[in-house]
């Protein structure tokens, strides 16, 4: 967990506070959950307050010589700003990247499941908690595209009803030119190519929104969507069975989920050897337990291949 840099001023007043109440640094930086206590000390010690509310800095920012320095940089970088922008706006998809690749399959199964697409903000995004999933992601959206993709991680306010949030990473690229691409592409296409693509595709899917126990799952909440990963997995002959289940609580509204689930051990052999997951840990916990649902088949010999398509 990176270190908190910015301490807001209210924070500053339940430390002095609890210094009153006769307690130390150390206990107060336990209390407001700081990883050192090196802040409080200043606070406390050194009648400092937190530098984005000291006095000190809010007389600097408010100074002339600080506005009159700040209207000069805009007028040097508010053009290059609009410029970047109208570069964005227009930048064109290469005509190749047009066609239907393995990267181009995989971005697909990754976007219509658990990133997104937005023509108005001209963005194409994916944010997980698994950092070799959005690094899988941003190599494969950076060869189809040929657009520079961004990477960074966040830590995002989680709602009183969430207990735990763990780090998201982040990729994107923007480009209103390949939102637009991505947002109509007619899915369909994928059952009529190779199976090389359709393993791409799949591989985006479970990604997302895999899971991996004495099955492999796969859930969504769109039911000509799942029944088009169903086909292609029958296509690559892999059997699966379809379900679905009512989801209600008292944060969402109601809906239901779909859940597609691989049992048979050879089809799950199939999909470990031809699609895989991007995500170390669900490939680790899949490879696990074929191995040793294998040694219980003491009678059969069964290779599982480590060769996967990336």
């Amino acid at each position: 967990m990176p270190f908190k840099i910015r301490y807001s001023l209210e924070e500053y007043n339940q430390a002095i506070a609890l210094h009153k109440q006769g307690l130390g640094s150390l206990r107060i930086s336990k209390i407001l959950g700081y990883k050192t206590r090196g802040a409080i000390e200043d606070w406390i010690n050194k009648g400092r307050k937190p530098y984005y509310s000291s006095k000190k800095r809010m007389q600097y920012c408010n100074s002339i010589k600080t506005v009159e320095r700040m209207r000069a940089m805009n007028k040097l970088t508010q053009p290059k700003a609009v410029k970047i922008s109208a570069e964005l706006r227009t930048k064109k998809l290469p005509e190749y990247a047009k066609e239907l690749t393995e990267e181009l399959a995989y971005v697909l199964g990754v976007v219509y499941c658990d990133g997104h697409v937005s023509v108005k903000q001209r963005r194409v995004i994916l944010s997980a908690t698994d950092q070799d999933f959005v690094l899988n992601f941003k190599d494969k959206l950076e060869k189809w595209s040929k657009f520079k993709t961004r990477f960074y991680s966040r830590n995002l306010k989680k709602p009183d009803y969430i207990k735990t949030r763990k780090l998201q990473y982040v990729s994107y690229i923007d480009s209103k030119e390949a939102s637009v691409f991505l947002k109509e592409f007619d899915l369909t296409k994928i059952l009529n190519s190779t199976n090389e693509i359709k393993y791409s595709f799949l591989k985006g899917c479970f990604d997302s929104e895999g899971g991996v126990t004495e099955r492999i799952s796969f859930y969504n909440t769109n039911l000509e969507f799942t029944l088009l990963i169903k086909n292609l997995l029958k296509s690559i002959n892999i059997d699966s069975t379809l379900l679905s289940r009512g989801i209600t609580n008292e944060h969402s509204k109601a809906k239901t989920i779909y859940i597609l689930s691989i049992n048979k051990f050879i089809d799950k052999l199939n999909y470990l050897n031809n699609i895989g997951f991007s995500i170390k840990r669900k490939e680790e916990k899949l490879q696990k337990y074929l191995e040793n649902k294998s040694k219980l088949k003491n009678k059969d010999k069964i290779t599982i291949i480590n060769d996967k398509i990336d």
